[in-house]
């Protein structure tokens, strides 16, 4: 079985791909909490925040189609959130962009902020992601003293994940083997509970195998990677240019081109 629409892109050779994993896993969240800090109805100013993650996808080498493509599957659970603020919030406040000056109600300018904040996330994080190997991140995870429990459980979630998807591959194929697709649509559902509870006992079963063979292997809760993470000047640099970029996002360009609200 071949998985690699999680990671595809992170074993590539790239500038970005080369700099440490605790750098970039430290741009990003520095990214996320700068653009979290912007006021909700200062839409218009969170325009630069686009650069970064851009920049970052299209020097790994990774499609921006595939990051919007997450970022549009993961929309729905977003939009609800998005579509329900004009209800809540309908004072009329004062925008502008550059030269243009309007009046827009609040609920708008916070649904659009929800979106825009939610899509630049998700672009950031793809850039992160496609770029560092899971494995890595963990390693950086773990050298930046993150708990854990959180990097033991993140470390399971993956290789379960792909444990999951083998088991329901599977069963999906001897389905489909003996013409379940044309069965009628009552009996599909209700067969549909036993293949849901198959699947749960034969991924438990081949959990716990694979979890006596990591055991057998000296497993003790820590992850490891054949990789070692070097910090070198390439990532200090890429971490001040970071810097300077969220620190002008956030106070300086605002200050000069979006005046007003």
């Amino acid at each position: 079985m071949h998985h690699h629409h999680i990671d595809r892109f992170a074993h590539l050779d790239s500038p970005v791909h080369r700099l440490d994993a605790r750098g970039k896993l430290l741009a990003v969240v520095a990214y996320t909490a700068v653009a979290v800090s912007f006021d909700r109805y200062t839409v218009s100013a969170l325009a630069p925040l686009a650069v970064g993650p851009l920049v970052m996808l299209w020097a790994a080498g990774v499609p921006v189609w595939f990051a919007l493509r997450r970022a549009a599957v993961l929309s729905p659970f977003i939009a609800m959130l998005a579509l329900l603020a004009p209800l809540y919030d309908r004072g009329v406040h004062a925008a502008a962009f550059g030269a243009w000056a309007f009046h827009i109600s609040g609920g708008w300018l916070t649904a659009a902020d929800v979106t825009i904040k939610f899509t630049l996330g998700i672009l950031a994080l793809t850039a992160l992601i496609c770029s560092t190997p899971f494995s890595l991140m963990l390693e950086a995870l773990r050298r930046l003293r993150a708990p854990r429990l959180l990097v033991m459980q993140l470390s399971f979630l993956y290789r379960y994940v792909f444990v999951l998807m083998d088991e329901a591959m599977r069963i999906r194929r001897g389905r489909d083997f003996r013409g379940a697709a044309a069965a009628p649509v009552s009996r599909r559902l209700a067969a549909t509970g036993g293949v849901i509870g198959s699947l749960f006992l034969r991924t438990l079963d081949r959990s716990e195998r694979i979890h006596t063979a990591m055991c057998a292997r000296g497993y003790e809760g820590e992850p490891h990677s054949l990789r070692r993470l070097r910090f070198r000047s390439a990532d200090a640099a890429f971490l001040a240019v970071s810097a300077c970029y969220l620190a002008a996002c956030r106070w300086l360009l605002p200050a000069l081109l979006w005046r007003g609200r």
